[in-house]
């Protein structure tokens, strides 16, 4: 029982730290949705249809035909999460109770930039590139917070370099194809409860090494340690659309991404107060260690479409995200010791956004739109601390102003409502949480999101 214990406890200190980067920024769990600021007016409806400017390289690299003139765009975004966690409760696994309470927001506000180029080579075939930021997640709870043991930090940050090529067969049908390359990098930490650990690696008895008289006490910050993993990895994908412009000006645009797959690899450090001995430590097998793990982020598909009605013009969009690729995190380590496997249980997830614009002359543009977009997570005890994932909801404005023939600015904001989110995580003998201990937390929250762009024509 003591060897199985002590395998667990230094698989799930790691575990838990990677298996934060399965939390979400503004769009489901960890996506990001903010592309384009011209698209955040609208909720990014008819995202693989509209093709009104050099981001299409991202939503649908067909799109870049519609475009007669090379197009530079630089856009930023900046992500104002807000969340309120009420801790019900917080327990170690003998009983004793975690202290601290919920501690500061933990919502960390971020600045998102994307950059588009597009070049059209002749009247049917084009050419694009980009660089933008489809994954992220910045977060940080107070280090005595009463979940400390699953989650303090979690800092995530991907980056997407792509090359397209778009080819107009007719004056209906044009096809586009992107290669992507990305990386990702994360760090990742949590407390580690050292007298639980004694507790356990004792066999259960909290008095004499264990004890309060050894200046141990489960769930007392001062014998708190820490565990922080950091981790990267690079890899390939592409990026499929079509594009048919259809009578009575409407258009319906359809665009496939890949699945991303990562071999991560890093290093696993442990941080100990003063009081606690080695020999504990050895007992407990926590100690630095290289890791890696292989992970799948998932594919999508977008269906879009596009009605020009006047001065108004209507759009919607329906995307699936397959977020089901990734039905677990295993972890491998350096030492040899045994896999560590942490279920994930996802869905994949649909978001439907439906939009509207206004062009009252050819100066300026009004744009409006609502979105739904569904968690991948479904149950409580799924739910991560790092960022608890629940289903949202989009409220968006924007406007755009050409300023020159050569010149327009473009901007969005995008208020979103979380549903209320649940977290029930149990500590048992034989499971991730053994170390970590028992939480019960409800978050309710909400995402801002201020976006500004310019787009150079030539």
């Amino acid at each position: 029982m003591r060897s199985h214990v002590c395998r667990l406890l230094q698989k799930s200190a790691l575990a838990a730290a990677i298996a934060g980067i399965s939390a979400p920024a503004s769009a489901s769990f960890f996506a990001l949705a903010e592309q384009s600021a011209s698209g955040m007016g609208t909720a990014f409806a008819g995202g693989a249809a509209i093709a009104e400017d050099a981001s299409t390289v991202w939503y649908n690299p067909a799109g870049m035909t519609r475009l007669d003139r090379a197009q530079l765009v630089i856009a930023g975004h900046y992500i104002d999460p807000s969340f309120k966690a009420t801790v019900n409760s917080a327990t170690a696994i003998t009983g004793a109770p975690i202290g601290g309470g919920a501690g500061k927001n933990p919502g960390e506000s971020a600045f998102v930039p994307n950059l588009y180029y597009t070049q059209p080579i002749t009247k049917e075939f084009s050419i694009g590139a980009a660089i933008n930021v489809p994954f992220g997640l910045t977060t940080e709870y107070d280090s005595t917070w009463a979940g400390r043991y699953h989650a303090i930090k979690s800092d995530i940050k991907s980056i997407n370099y792509n090359l397209s090529g778009a080819y107009k067969f007719s004056d209906v049908v044009s096809a586009g194809v992107g290669v992507n390359y990305q990386t990702l990098k994360a760090e990742l930490s949590q407390g580690v409860d050292f007298a639980t650990i004694c507790t356990i690696s004792a066999g259960g008895a909290f008095s004499g090494a264990c004890g309060a008289g050894a200046g141990f006490n489960p769930g007392n910050n001062p014998n708190d340690g820490s565990g922080k993993v950091t981790a990267d990895g690079n890899t390939w994908g592409y990026t499929l659309g079509l594009l048919a412009q259809l009578p009575n000006d409407f258009r319906v645009g359809v665009a496939h991404r890949s699945k991303m797959k990562y071999s991560l690899t890093g290093n696993f450090d442990i941080t100990t107060p003063g009081n606690v001995p080695g020999a504990l430590l050895g007992a407990a097998g926590l100690v630095d260690s290289g890791a890696k793990t292989d992970i799948t982020l998932p594919s999508s598909f977008s269906v879009s479409a596009y009605q020009q009605i006047g001065q108004w013009a209507l759009m919607a969009d329906v995307t699936r995200t397959n977020w089901s690729s990734l039905p677990e995190l295993r972890i491998k380590f350096d030492s040899g010791q045994p896999d560590s496997v942490v279920t994930l249980n996802l869905i994949d997830t649909y978001r439907v956004s439906l939009g509207a614009t206004y062009k009252p002359n050819d100066t300026w543009i009004f744009r409006g739109g609502v979105a739904l977009d569904q968690s991948p997570v479904v149950n409580a005890s799924d739910r991560s601390p790092r960022l608890p994932d629940a289903d949202r909801t989009w409220l968006a404005v924007g406007a755009g102003f050409q300023a020159s023939r050569s010149l327009s600015f473009d901007f969005g904001y995008a208020y979103i409502k979380m549903d209320t989110a649940q977290v029930r995580k149990t500590a048992t003998p034989t499971n991730e949480n053994l170390a970590r201990g028992n939480l019960s937390v409800d978050y309710s929250g909400t995402i801002q999101v201020l976006s500004a762009q310019a787009r150079l024509m030539f």
